[in-house]
């Protein structure tokens, strides 16, 4: 293939990630995150579309399918850099936004700090034209790095850097359930174009960087969009969707030698405590409810879910004293918090699934069965030896 060749390849490719990304743009809205979340998430799309214009412009030109002078040349490759610093900048605010919504002292100098290096940078990239600093185009209309271009892949570390370990602290310091899995997505942001432009270092003429980038961008927005679709928003917990699909999956495995149990588990006078501490401290109940299930289901292997309002559901193939392991986790994690959680008890409901004939509504409605008697024996209306099987 000729160089002309080889650059309309490029190009071909980046006209690719410039539809991918409008597709992206287009989907991030609030039903992904909040208005501000998304708003920083599509600037980053947008920069990148941005950067990818830039870039095609820079190519075609190189490859003598279309005129450009020095000018021209010097301006597409200042607005290229300055996009790949405005998108990295828009990620990093977005990753903070993300995880830290009670907007912290801590996450605000964060944020000055970001938009501090990133104004520097931009400042330093427009200057280049001038003088050279970053880039320069020679006599012959070539593209070169100057002597500072390494100045830009520090201040671009420093962006992504400061909110990787931003969120990696906060995965440790947040005590409410969450999305693991969105704690490890700045790292994407760092491992993926870093390795993309060292390949492309060694081939050149190949466009892995702009797919470098696409891609953890491509992941992030699938990874946010499925923790949407299936996480309870308060507790961080699976929802009731996909409690669901979950539990057909595993009435269809089920067998006499391979048996499941549901637990459908309860908050004892969840009511009252709305109506004497209030909705504030109700929704703490559930979260703290809901962090204890987490931890008795990690232990146990299991698929935990909040069902809807104070019910939860637990899935395992072990059998274990499920209510007295959430009650315990439950008196632990409150011993914490005692002066903003009142007194929460639990009562749970079993039933076991050992063959793929019974529908999960039918299973589901025998655990609420147990449940009903539970609670009939928490109030007082039954006698424990009535729950006996």
């Amino acid at each position: 293939m000729d160089s002309s060749g080889a650059y309309i390849s490029y190009v071909i490719t980046e006209i690719f990630c410039i539809f991918f990304s409008i597709g992206i743009i287009k989907k991030a809205n609030k039903n992904v995150g909040t208005d501000l979340q998304m708003r920083h998430f599509r600037g980053m799309a947008l920069f990148f579309i941005v950067y990818l214009i830039s870039d095609i412009i820079w190519a075609l030109g190189q490859g003598g399918l279309i005129p450009t002078g020095i000018t021209v040349n010097k301006i597409a490759s200042a607005v290229g850099l300055v996009a790949v610093m405005l998108l990295t900048l828009a990620w990093c605010i977005f990753v903070i936004y993300r995880i830290d919504q009670n907007k912290s002292r801590n996450m605000k100098i964060l944020i000055f700090m970001h938009y501090a290096v990133a104004a520097v940078d931009s400042l330093l990239t427009i200057l280049s034209v001038f003088t050279g600093f970053y880039f320069y185009v020679d006599e012959n209309n070539i593209y070169q790095l100057g002597n500072g271009y390494n100045l830009h892949l520090v201040f671009i570390l420093l962006q992504l850097f400061g909110s990787g370990v931003y969120s990696f602290g906060q995965s440790f310091a947040n005590q409410q359930v969450k999305i693991k899995k969105e704690y490890r997505l700045p790292l994407l942001f760092i491992i993926l174009p870093s390795l993309a432009a060292v390949l492309e270092g060694i081939l050149p003429l190949t466009p892995i960087v702009p797919l470098g980038i696409l891609l953890p961008i491509h992941l992030s927005f699938l990874e946010i969009q499925n923790s949407e679709i299936y996480s309870d928003a308060l507790t961080g917990l699976n929802n009731r969707r996909h409690m669901e699909i979950f539990l057909q999956d595993m009435i269809h495995n089920a067998t006499e030698d391979n048996p499941f149990r549901i637990h459908m588990i309860d908050v004892n006078d969840f009511k009252q405590v709305n109506d004497k501490f209030g909705h504030i401290a109700g929704d703490r109940a559930l979260q703290l409810v809901a962090d204890a299930l987490h931890n008795v289901s990690e232990r146990l292997h299991g698929f935990c879910a909040r069902y809807g309002g104070d019910e939860f559901v637990l899935i395992t193939t072990e059998d274990s004293p499920v209510q007295e392991n959430i009650q315990n986790e439950v008196n632990i994690m409150r011993e914490k918090c005692a002066d903003l959680i009142p007194q929460i008890t639990v009562c749970t409901g079993c039933a076991v699934c050992t063959s793929g004939a019974i529908t999960a509504a039918q299973l589901i409605a025998q655990a609420d069965e147990k449940l009903y008697i539970q609670k009939e024996i928490y109030h007082g209306r039954r006698k424990p030896d009535a729950a006996a099987e």
